[in-house]
């Protein structure tokens, strides 16, 4: 399975999460192992996950400082925000990926799975 696959995998189980505002992080996994029909869960999607969702608050509060004017974040599609979460998350602490190339997988994601986060994730760029 490569890198982006397992990406994926962690993206759909927190929108999931975000779908449920589930916050356990093995409850989250096992969901989603059960909705995609997955044999096992890959280590790297549920250390996104863990990752993702034990920072959920610091990720979303520096996500809110790119929106426009009078906008939260449950304005935005969840599968959109689930997008944005991964990608920050893997800027800021993933030793397995550099920051652009997280960015990068981010708009990957976006092409598959979405039509508005691409503008979004542009805003999370490292400097």
């Amino acid at each position: 399975m490569t890198q982006h696959e397992m990406r994926r995998i962690a993206m759909q189980a927190i929108y999931l999460a975000n779908q449920g505002n589930l916050t356990d992080a093995e409850e989250v996994c096992q969901k989603a192992l059960k909705a995609l029909e997955l044999k096992s869960f890959p280590d790297y999607s549920a250390e996104i996950v863990n990752g993702v969702l034990a920072n959920k608050k610091e990720l979303d509060e520096q996500l809110s400082k790119y929106l426009k004017k009078g906008w939260r974040l449950n304005r935005i599609n969840e599968i959109d925000l689930a997008i944005l979460e991964v990608a920050l998350y893997e800027m800021q602490n993933s030793k397995a990926i550099e920051p652009v190339a997280a960015l990068n997988e981010a708009l990957n994601l976006c092409d598959e799975f979405s039509s508005k986060a691409v503008s979004y994730t542009h805003l999370t760029r490292p400097t």
